[in-house]
């Protein structure tokens, strides 16, 4: 995937108020090269809960893993959210298929629901604060953005940002997205893969699938873990522009991450298809090939309302 893993990790503090190989190919042209690397973002603003053996922590950290395009700028920026017990690390042909298509993502490991974290210390429950790390991640990249001696200088367009995520970390998706307690409104675009709308902040403020952005719902019809009929209640009440693409027979994270399945270059294309058509400006076009690409006999299917 292009370049070697180039390594540089960066402390920050605070908080900002900022506001197709079988893969798609970018609109204008040819894959392009990538470079990734892992950089460690500390929200001293927010704690971490305490575990059975480890206590609270006064700040959150998120060791996050960026890909950047080379070449010309600025791109979009994606902001991707892994599941319970998932890591950034599961999403390498994913993320650097969108990368290698023209966006700069940014993939945090959650301080308390990524794999690296013992199994008897995670802690579903912090996805009400995930939501909050989306959108300080975004803050923290759109000042390295900014900041000259960054290798991001100049790469992102802070008008064009997209959020995604896989189970939890669709929850965390729509909470960042729609929910009253932690909508970001710098968020442009939203995909969802096999994930589940949940109560964020204090459980009673409300997510409203208004319509705002785009809403694009991956999910499988055989999903083992979060049941195919709430993703499709979801879908019903959205608000939209709102697309919905059923995967046929697949299992709950597998076509997403770094396992080999039938449904790879669907999720691929499909994916890349949406961010072109919502942040690139593609529109028309890349939403034809959005429908094309997620019909394939007995593997996926797609319902639209627009």
């Amino acid at each position: 995937m292009g370049t070697a893993p180039v390594v540089m990790v960066t402390v920050l503090g605070g908080i900002g108020l900022l506001a197709e190989p079988a893969r798609a190919i970018p609109p204008g042209g040819e894959r392009l090269t990538v470079k990734t690397w892992n950089q460690t973002f500390v929200d001293t603003s927010r704690s971490t809960a305490s575990g059975p053996t480890r206590p609270e922590l006064p700040e959150r950290t998120l060791v996050t893993t960026i890909y950047r395009p080379t070449g010309g700028g600025p791109f979009p920026l994606v902001v991707f959210s892994h599941g319970s017990d998932g890591h950034p690390d599961k999403f390498t042909e994913l993320l650097g298929a969108w990368a290698e298509a023209g966006y700069v993502v940014a993939a945090p490991a959650f301080p308390l629901t990524n794999s690296r974290v013992p199994k008897n210390e995670q802690v579903v429950g912090d996805v009400a604060q995930q939501p909050a790390d989306v959108s300080f991640v975004i803050d923290q990249m759109l000042r390295l953005n900014r900041s000259r001696t960054s290798r991001l200088h100049g790469t992102i367009d802070p008008k064009r940002i997209g959020a995604g995520g896989l189970s939890l970390g669709g929850a965390t998706t729509y909470g960042v997205t729609f929910n009253e307690c932690c909508r970001d409104r710098r968020i442009r675009a939203a995909e969802v893969l096999d994930g589940v709308l949940l109560p964020m902040g204090d459980g009673r403020t409300q997510t409203r699938l208004d319509g705002h952005v785009p809403l694009l719902i991956a999910h499988s019809d055989a999903d083992p873990a979060l049941p195919y009929s709430r993703a499709q209640a979801t879908f019903a009440a959205a608000a939209p522009p709102v697309w919905f693409v059923t995967l046929h027979g697949a299992s709950h994270a597998t076509q997403w991450e770094n396992d080999p399945t039938p449904y790879d270059q669907i999720g691929i294309k499909v994916t890349i298809d949406f961010w072109n058509a919502t942040l690139r400006g593609d529109h028309e076009r890349a939403f034809a090939r959005l429908v094309q690409d997620a019909t394939v006999t007995d593997l996926s299917s797609i319902e639209v309302r627009r």
